[in-house]
């Protein structure tokens, strides 16, 4: 990863091609710990894809590492801006001045804190997309990487007649593998005989469930996708229809904190976890039982306990990143639904530590 795997994340970041820097890089998190590069290429990925709890993370390391680095200060000056903590936004922009007293992404951001936003109009900006407005410059795009990407992109979808794309919380423009999964015509059945099923359908609403799988996929409802497609692999769906369930699973992507659509809350999630396996979730509560490991996080989430008034579950997490994390603290927690044997657990995607922690 140090010589090959930061020059391919190099590339690909100058390319724009945010979600899959992410993907080659958070595997290796741990072993990078005193690389200012990595943490730098990692947190500006997650800052262009709205993630905007990773992008803190490691930029916060990435600064860590390397306290005058004025890119870094801009993108936490530009993340405590768009959370409305105003007093540390404006510390991290006279930060940069002390640097670079011409600097004018700085001065931008000073100026719109004068003239004051307000609640809606903050979010407003954001909304515009204007709050890249405050993000350090990108290097300039390689144009050959796109171009060799778009054509071999056109060449296997055309050979294959579908493209899975799985690139982290960014839908693909179109998605023809999706239209090119159907139940097979000459199926002699559709169902399976016995009682061992969750669901048990007849051939009809076996054709309903998964031809609405389809239509959410293709409307990037992916959350609501997942959980029709597992419902026709819990029931007694014949198995080649299983197998094409499985492959629509294949599209369901994961979001960030700013495209999540469709969550589900706990209550519904812990009755029935096989059913919202690979779904994301977005809960608030506290940590408790922090374990740190050389290659991953752990702890138990006391969902809805985040100001000590009601715990509606404890929820077993890991975490596949690193992060800065206290037992007792309070979490904005993203995560990915994990059925272990009929049982609840999660896969973080991204944290957001909650304000006053």
């Amino acid at each position: 990863m140090k010589g090959k795997g930061l020059g391919d994340a190099r590339k690909l970041f100058r390319a724009r091609k945010f979600p899959e820097v992410i993907r080659l890089l958070e595997p290796e998190v741990f072993r990078h710990r005193e690389n200012f590069e990595y943490f730098w290429l990692l947190g500006f990925s997650c800052l262009h894809a709205g993630d905007v709890g990773g992008a803190f993370s490691y930029i916060s390391r990435a600064h860590q590492l390397k306290k005058d680095d004025v890119s870094a200060l801009l993108g936490l000056a530009a993340i405590h801006f768009r959370r409305s903590e105003n007093e540390t936004a404006i510390k991290r922009w006279l930060e940069v001045l002390e640097e670079q007293p011409s600097n004018r992404i700085a001065r931008r951001g000073l100026d719109l804190l004068r003239r004051g936003l307000g609640r809606d109009g903050l979010q407003d900006f954001i909304d515009s997309g204007r709050l890249k407005l405050l993000y350090p410059p990108l290097p300039p795009r390689v144009r050959g990487v796109s171009i060799l990407v778009v054509v071999l992109t056109v060449l296997i979808a055309a050979g294959l007649g579908y493209l899975v794309y799985r690139v982290r919380g960014t839908p693909t423009s179109e998605r023809p593998g999706v239209a090119a999964i159907e139940i097979p015509s000459d199926l002699s059945r559709l169902t399976e005989t016995g009682t061992d099923f969750t669901f048990v359908f007849t051939e009809k609403e076996v054709r309903q469930v998964f031809q609405k799988a389809k239509g959410l996929l293709l409307e990037y409802r992916d959350n609501l996708a997942a959980v029709e497609i597992n419902r026709i692999l819990l029931s007694n769906a014949a198995l080649a229809i299983q197998e094409r369930a499985r492959l629509l699973k294949g599209f369901v992507t994961l979001p960030t904190f700013d495209t999540l659509r469709d969550s589900f809350p706990y209550a519904k999630v812990a009755m029935q976890p096989a059913l919202y396996d690979g779904c994301a979730v977005r809960w608030k509560g506290k940590i408790a039982n922090l374990r740190t490991a050389r290659d991953a996080i752990s702890f138990d989430f006391l969902v809805g306990y985040e100001q000590e008034r009601e715990l509606e579950g404890i929820v077993p997490v890991s975490l596949p990143f690193a992060a800065q994390l206290e037992n007792g603290i309070a979490l904005d927690l993203l995560a990915q639904v994990v059925s272990r044997a009929g049982k609840l657990a999660l896969q973080g995607i991204s944290v957001h530590r909650l304000s006053g922690q």
